[in-house]
């Protein structure tokens, strides 16, 4: 039982990640961003990665339907050809230079994390 909670937390944490990187595709700043990018590519990676050495036999239909909600957000992610790195040129003003997508990404990564542990 323990297994099939931490892979329905991980699908959780894999779409609320997508989502952030789907929304923030339409903002003005982000959608063009170096940073979205980079993570997009990153969570792509360790979402296919996931994908493979995950046994999903033990879980819920209900979250075997949120991964193909995942492929489907992810498939349609648009990432920029030409990203700008909106941060060190002055354009994302966000207190203390924070990116909003970075720090999703830390929150993400700690909820796959402390799985692991």
């Amino acid at each position: 039982m323990e297994k099939e909670k931490l892979i329905i937390n991980k699908i959780r944490a894999f779409y609320f990640m997508a989502g952030v990187l789907k929304l923030q595709q339409t903002d003005p700043r982000c959608s063009v961003c170096k940073s979205r990018k980079e993570v997009a590519e990153e969570l792509i990676e360790e979402f296919n990665e996931f994908k493979e050495i995950t046994d999903f036999e033990a879980v819920p239909e209900i979250f075997k339907n949120k991964l193909k909600d995942i492929e489907d957000i992810l498939s349609q992610i648009k990432l920029p050809e030409k990203p700008i790195p909106q941060r060190k040129v002055g354009d994302c003003h966000f207190p203390d230079k924070e990116c909003l997508v970075k720090e999703c990404f830390e929150i993400f990564e700690d909820l796959v994390e402390e799985e692991e542990d």
